[in-house]
């Protein structure tokens, strides 16, 4: 019989991680706005959502640690932990990314440079991939997942072309060196972002099949 102390430990942990999810959705379209419309006053409110995430991050791991210490889970539920702790740890990692790409924009000086568009879809696909990737999650859906990991063939493609151009534009020298080479890095995180949503999509499928896929 499940204890009464483990369900309500459970459920302050998915409480804990839809908060996490939307911060990190939030932070994201900060950092579009700070980026596209010059806004650097949003550069501080993703700063507090990264301490935000951090914090809350470290709750859930504790929660875990209890869980795992004290409840002495069976197989499923342990796995159900193993799932929430490695969740947990993308959540954080995108959050790290996106407080990575607030930095860049902090540091851009060049108000004249033109962004790729690129760029601007990878931040919407990165959007997608998150936001599915939590829906996946806290449903426990596995064909939202298979979509999620998907989207990925996308993101990196968006990445390679975001790359090649930025190359290009520093090969011929049109532009600030250091802006682009900023710019080329925004897209590299947001890349990451979306492997880090690719991460909670597979650990999803492994809480469903106990198998995780490289």
């Amino acid at each position: 019989m499940v204890s009464t102390k483990f369900i309500k430990q459970t459920k302050q942990l998915e409480l804990t991680m839809t908060q996490m999810g939307q911060d990190c959705l939030k932070g994201l379209s900060f950092c579009r706005h700070a980026l596209y419309d010059r806004d650097k006053t949003l550069i501080q409110e993703i700063n507090e959502l990264h301490e935000d995430v951090s914090a809350n991050g470290r709750e859930c791991e504790q929660i875990c640690m209890r869980i795992l210490l004290l409840q002495h889970p069976v197989a499923k539920d342990l796995r159900k932990i193993t799932v929430a702790t490695n969740t947990v740890r993308d959540m954080t990692r995108i959050m790290d990314q996106e407080k990575e790409v607030a930095d860049l924009v902090c540091r851009i000086q060049d108000t004249d440079v033109e962004i790729d568009g690129t760029i601007h879809d990878l931040f919407s696909i990165a959007k997608e991939m998150i936001s599915g990737a939590i829906s996946a999650y806290m449903q426990k859906d596995e064909d939202i997942a298979h979509e999620v990991i998907k989207l990925d063939d996308k993101a990196d493609s968006l990445y390679i072309d975001t790359k090649e151009l930025y190359i290009e534009k520093l090969a011929a020298k049109t532009g600030n060196a250091e802006t682009l080479v900023d710019l080329l890095l925004v897209g590299k995180y947001l890349e990451r972002i979306c492997d880090h949503a690719v991460n909670i999509a597979k650990w999803v499928l492994f809480q469903k099949k106990g198998v995780y896929e490289e």
